[in-house]
């Protein structure tokens, strides 16, 4: 059996896009690389937004309705109620329609005080002030309107707004201890380390003189495994590259410790569990999919 259909469905449809690429180019700064290097393409990222919530304000009474009757046995008594309305029924259609709005009447006003509940969650986390380094200067902004190459510093016991490549930091060994209790549950501290052709930038200005790029894999959902190279241009030499590891990657959500401060470039590293969820959901059923069409291309060269 030829599977080359098979594969082509599953590569085309299971990433969510029809072109996908293995890799990414991120330019630190937003810096295009110098002439003769390598060609400038421009890529469009998800901003830094958190969206937890699940109803909008229009899409509330649908989507919370549709839900609703999913379940067997609202969708029991709806048809009980509706049944009753038509025919003529030695019962009142109130004593099954009214039990039924009375229960869908509390849940929707209960799923929809926890839904706002996680809109003024994401409100608070999208709005926190972030310095980012612009011109030779740390720039105070919301943490949402973080883009993807964007340098960042993030002080002592703050949280990191975003995934970083680790570039420098204000300790000479060009290290620093991170607490990952919100991502893994672990307390203790442990120890990231910068570029080595980038630890000894130390101020804004000279983090602002950074001409570099960041090769990497596309986001994914493993907190533990990341691959990706950094291309250094000084001058006019030939550019230094470094690979880099888990080892340089600072997670969003985990916390700086012991170190006055860093700067870091931001990357988007990780499929965030709604997307990981729905790229599942799409596999499996673009597999299905294929497995039927092999199926029905067999039988017409079987014919």
């Amino acid at each position: 059996m030829d599977f080359s259909l098979l594969r082509n469905i599953i590569s085309r449809y299971c990433a969510g896009e029809e072109n996908w690429v293995d890799s990414r180019t991120v330019y630190i700064g937003h810096k295009e690389p110098p002439p003769g290097a390598e060609a400038y393409i421009p890529q469009r990222y998800p901003d830094n937004r958190i969206v937890s919530s699940k109803y909008t304000f229009w899409n509330f009474i649908p989507k919370n309705l549709f839900e609703q009757f999913r379940r067997i046995a609202n969708f029991y008594f709806l048809l009980i109620f509706l049944v009753q309305l038509i025919i003529d029924t030695p019962t009142s259609p109130v004593t099954s329609g009214l039990p039924l709005f009375f229960v869908i009447t509390v849940t929707a006003i209960k799923q929809g005080y926890e839904d706002w509940l996680r809109h003024k969650a994401d409100c608070s986390i999208n709005e926190c002030p972030v310095d980012v380094v612009q011109q030779g200067k740390a720039v105070r902004t919301q943490s949402h309107k973080l883009r993807v190459g964007d340098i960042v510093m993030v002080r002592e016991d703050d949280t990191f707004p975003c995934d970083l490549i680790f570039l420098s930091s204000s300790r000479d060994d060009g290290t620093c201890y991170v607490t990952t209790t919100s991502l893994d549950g672990e307390s203790s501290h442990k120890t990231y380390y910068a570029v080595p052709d980038t630890m000894a930038f130390k101020t804004e200005h000279e983090v602002d003189s950074l001409h570099a790029t960041i090769e990497c894999e596309q986001p994914q959902p493993d907190l533990y495994k990341f691959v990706g190279r950094i291309n250094i241009y000084k001058d006019k030499e030939e550019p230094v590259s470094r690979t880099l590891g888990a080892e340089n990657l600072l997670l969003r959500g985990a916390t700086l410790k012991n170190t006055q401060h860093i700067y870091g470039s931001k990357i988007t590293f990780r499929l965030n569990k709604i997307v990981s969820k729905c790229v599942k959901m799409k596999t499996v059923y673009f597999l299905l999919l294929s497995c039927c069409s092999l199926h029905w291309h067999g039988d017409q060269d079987g014919t």
